[in-house]
């Protein structure tokens, strides 16, 4: 007989040593086929898929669920045959060598019909107090909403509890009849123990009481069932750093390590209550909870004697004590100004929203400009920067309690949106009645005590917030707003700038709040209402939106034609060279079909005749258009003369005042300076990508210095031409603007396909010399000195502002990082009458997203309100095969916060690439854990420029894994792709969730 196939505990992380199984997905003798899901463990990130990749039945001995297990170790077999066990029993210890067996009273068993099983506990299955926060250790049973008897269905509600934040339901995910013994009404009841029992049939249901009202009854642990019944989803606990070391005696969960810094609990001083002792995640919480949040476990000091007899704290007034007491440790100071909120009363009565959600909004927009304060100390010495803007604001109970509902995302919603959300957080609020997800985790918070009267007073900060601001009541001198801060991550100056920008925003809500269509400019006598300079993708698309709202505008374009780079420079004609490279490219994909048609030959006199047909026919009709619309179009060069003034020379030279103005100047070719590159360029022995459409024939060597987006596209369309191309960059990876495993997947496809193509990375270019038809490039890399012998070099070091010209001091544009003028995200600069779009302001130099900048623009000139959204742009660079992006990845979620997952799908899979041979590269769908919404896209893949459309609608339009998953795509298409993995992705997060409880 063959040996049985071992299904090993997999490393799943880099950081991974150990893992605990959670569940198994397959039973003994089930046949298990490749790429099936056996079983789902919990690692030191979180709780994954085990999928084999192998056919066969399941066999034993398996690992015992909870077991911890090292990377490696076995945790079951396969068969070819349907059997019991693959190894035999005396042989089965060294196969699970780390396995943590379960303890002898944990051994389930199977009692008669209305009998006690054998170690003394009820029949059936216990319903356990769920642990529904990340604080909470005990639970108060509030009421019973089934009775001993009833009939009990998956997802039913039996009974409420009130936790150290709410009254919450607890929820049933097994069928059953709730039978006794019952726990009284009132009793408290530590997380895990039972609460009652669910059993098979009517004849063995109790209809006894476990304790007294009132009491803390100690309950006896029964015997742990087959299955464990589990309630409600609890909240995600925060993020962890690096794992804990393993406690000196006994064992820890993954996750128990990993959550353990985080919380500041040495794991020595805690004892476990997992299989034979084993630490578990909610040792880990209780003993934070009984020692401060946030705080390392440690003897509290004690408080003196107060005389008296006093009633037992309800649970939220001991979470409230707890959180305070841990608000001691935390270094705090405060700042206060007074804001005069008149105008931002009567926007809100205008919008017909709360002045609560007015605020909120408010304190949003001056989180835009000051994250820091939205940020979080971790222990121990970390800081967690946070984009989202969960705002958490302080409201009153119906019995007089205190509850923080929050916001959630108040950055990306509207406040009509926020308006309906406050609404019905409030009145759940008042009855207690908020879930974990309404009232966990605030990024920020805001108590308002004015409506009290209360003419001045300090809020407290708690764990897992940088500030919260205290609002009191309106003055003579304005309402005083003051802003507690946990100094070890704001400091003074910071939340100084900060209240400085809340007060702005508050006392001009007109921008952000007004809601009015009327025109956001300056009144007075100019010659144009708006002055758009620059004729590109930004600029244009700003003027024709003012234009067609009535607004009397302005282009300066420094061209006959309108355009800019775009059409002139890069994504028109590049494109127009990939068409033709990539006819060549699809003759090899022919003969693999069958079809044979010759060599290709390149004409290229007839292929740039061909490309410079398209760049002045689009232009032709650019102007048109633009001119139909009633903008005025002037060619020449703008320079300012004050804040609202400009002198034109060129064709059609003149001064000219304005109201406002929009800058879309672009950018150019950045060149670094490399000994000899400007010779090199003056000779016509190098180009840029502003430079290299005018040669006379495609050259034989090519050397390109820089491996971005555009160095990329060229390299491989020349080679595709013809040539032998080296490309040279200083970064250790290529196209670093793309996913991490898009870049390094593309370099794993561009070794397979273009074999006259090498990518060398991490160099340092030194020097060039000689002229076209005769260059050497002289560079450094982990070798040594190197050179290279070429008729060409393409440098493609990316691009720079260069705003020398436009003499921004005169006017008193202000300039950040690289000389890019410094916006909001509604592309304002520092004077709010001028605003930059495009290029010039650095981020995405992309053409699409110079033409959404320069329509946010046009409508907060309008008076309407718009953003630029970086999270949602998009990308394509246009290799073979094609890596696009759409709005964030992973990384990029997990570092803003997001509890982020993603799913990919090799294209070797698609029939649809099967059958045109484009089977290299993959999609990638990364989606919010707890939302299920789609975050980002990645793409390699040949027609990523086409697919990436589907998954733009997507990003933007804030669908969700379930919306993709059920929308029907037709077959066979690669955008049947999308649905099938959000469909997957779905089916591990609902295994996971269940495997969590």
């Amino acid at each position: 007989m063959a040996e049985p196939y071992v299904i090993k505990m997999p490393q799943l992380s880099d950081t991974m040593t150990e893992g605990v199984l959670v569940s198994w997905e397959k039973q003994p003798g089930e046949r298990v086929e490749r790429g099936d899901v056996v079983a789902t463990i919990e690692t030191d990130k979180a709780i994954m898929d085990v999928e084999v990749f192998h056919a066969g039945y399941l066999a034993g001995p398996l690992a015992v669920v909870d077991s911890v297990i090292p990377v490696g170790g076995a945790i079951g077999y396969l068969l070819e045959e349907p059997g019991t066990a693959a190894v035999a029993p005396e042989k089965s210890v060294p196969a699970l060598p780390a396995a943590v067996p379960p303890a002898a009273s944990e051994t389930p068993v199977a009692p008669a019909a209305g009998q006690k099983s054998a170690a003394g506990a009820p029949a059936g299955t216990p319903i356990k107090m769920p642990q529904l926060t990340d604080t909470m250790t005990e639970g108060v049973l509030v009421s019973w909403e089934k009775q001993p008897g009833e009939r009990i269905a998956r997802g039913d509600v039996v009974a409420t509890i009130e936790t150290d934040k709410a009254i919450m339901d607890v929820e049933i995910f097994r069928e059953g009849f709730l039978s006794g013994p019952l726990m009284a009404l009132d009793s408290v009841v530590p997380v895990g123990e039972p609460i009652a029992w669910l059993v098979e049939s009517p004849e063995q249901v109790r209809q006894d009481t476990a304790a007294a009202p009132g009491g803390k009854p100690v309950v006896q642990a029964p015997a742990s069932p087959a299955t464990p019944l589990v309630a409600a989803v609890s909240p995600a606990p925060p993020a962890a750093g690096t794992p804990a070391a393993r406690p000196q005696q006994g064992a820890a969960s993954p996750y128990a390590r990993s959550l353990a810094p985080t919380l500041g609990v040495d794991l020595n001083g805690v004892a476990g209550s997992g299989p034979a002792g084993v630490i578990v995640a909610a040792d880990v919480l209780a003993a934070s909870t009984a020692a401060g949040a946030g705080a390392p476990v440690q003897q509290r000091a004690a408080e003196p004697p107060v005389p008296g007899e006093g009633r037992p704290m309800t649970a939220i007034e001991k979470a409230i004590s707890h959180a305070m007491t841990a608000s001691l440790s935390m270094p705090t100071f405060h700042v206060t100004v007074k804001v005069r909120p008149e105008a931002l009363m009567r926007a809100a009565k205008a919008r017909k929203i709360s002045v609560t959600v007015a605020i909120a909004k408010a304190a949003s927009e001056a989180l835009r400009q000051h994250p820091l304060v939205n940020a979080a100390y971790q222990p121990t010495d970390r800081i967690v920067e946070r984009s989202r803007h969960d705002i958490g604001i302080a409201a009153t109970t119906d019995d007089g309690g205190l509850v923080v509902p929050v916001l959630r995302g108040v950055e990306q919603q509207d406040v009509e949106g926020l308006q309906g959300q406050w609404t019905q957080l409030v009145e759940k609020a008042r009855k207690r009645r908020l879930s974990p997800d309404e009232y966990a985790h605030p990024t920020f918070t805001i108590s308002n005590m004015g409506m009290y009267g209360v003419e001045h007073f300090d809020a407290i900060v708690t764990p897992g917030t940088a500030a919260i601001i205290a609002i009191a009541a309106n003055g003579p001198e304005g309402m005083p707003i003051t802003i507690t801060a946990d100094h070890r991550v704001v400091n003074g100056a910071e939340a100084a700038t900060f209240l400085t920008q809340l007060k702005k925003v508050m006392e001009n809500p007109e921008g952000w709040l007004g809601g009015s269509s009327a025109p956001a400019l300056p009144a007075g006598d100019y010659d144009v209402q708006v002055l758009v300079i620059g004729g590109g993708p930004g600029g244009e698309d700003c003027a024709r939106e003012l234009a067609e709202n009535g607004i009397k505008v302005a282009m300066v374009n420094n061209a006959p034609f309108p355009g800019g780079e775009c059409l002139w420079r890069g994504c028109i004609p590049s494109k127009a060279w990939r068409a033709a490279a990539d006819r060549i490219r699809d003759r090899v994909h022919d003969a693999e079909m069958g079809i044979q048609l010759g060599t290709p030959q390149l004409d290229w006199a007839q292929l740039e005749k061909h490309r410079r047909g398209i760049l002045q026919t689009r232009g032709e009709m650019a102007l048109k258009t633009d001119q139909g619309m009633k903008v005025q179009v002037l060619e020449g060069f703008a320079r300012f003369t004050g804040p609202h003034s400009v002198e034109i020379t060129g064709k059609d030279a003149r001064a000219l005042t304005f109201a406002a103005c929009v800058i879309a100047t672009g950018a150019p070719a950045f060149v670094p300076p490399i000994n000899g590159v400007q010779e090199a360029l003056a000779a016509g022995g190098a180009v840029t990508s502003d430079t290299v459409w005018e040669l006379p024939e495609p050259p034989q060597r090519l050397c390109v210095i820089g491996a971005g987006a555009i160095g990329m596209e060229m390299a491989q369309m020349f080679h595709d031409f013809g040539a032998e191309v080296r490309v040279l960059e200083a970064l250790p990876r290529p196209v670093a603007e793309m996913e991490q495993e898009v870049a390094d997947q593309l370099m794993k496809a561009l070794a397979k396909n273009s074999p006259r193509l090498a990518v060398q990375t991490g160099v340092r270019v030194q020097s060039m010399a000689g002229q076209r038809g005769a260059m050497q490039v002289h560079y450094q890399d982990e070798s040594g000195d190197q050179h290279y012998d070429c008729d060409l070099v393409l440098v493609a070091t990316g691009k720079r502002p260069d705003t020398g010209a436009l003499d921004l001091a005169t006017a008193g544009v202000a300039l950040g990082e690289r000389g890019a003028i410094a916006v909001d995200d509604r592309c304002r600069s520092n004077l709010p009458h001028i605003y930059a779009v495009g290029d010039v302001i650095g981020g995405y130099m992309l053409a699409h997203t110079a033409g959404q900048q320069g329509r946010v623009a046009a409508a907060n000139l309008l008076g309407h309100g718009a953003r630029y959204d970086a999270a949602k742009d998009c990308g394509v660079t246009f290799t073979r095969p094609q890596c696009a992006f759409v709005g964030i990845s992973v990384e990029q979620a997990k570092a803003a916060g997001m509890d982020a997952t993603e799913v990919k799908v090799p294209m070797s899979i698609d029939a649809k690439a099967m059958m045109t041979g484009e089977t290299d590269g993959f999609i990638k769908m990364v989606a919010d854990k707890s939302s299920h919404r789609i975050v980002g896209v990645h793409f390699l893949a040949d027609h990523a420029d086409t697919l990436v459309g589907e998954a733009v609608m997507m990003v933007s339009a804030g669908l969700t894994l379930e919306q993709v998953a059920t929308a029907i795509h037709p077959h066979p298409t690669q955008t049947e792709l999308f649905g099938e993995m959000a469909r997957r992705l779905l089916s591990r997060l609902r295994r996971s969730a269940r495997a969590a409880g």
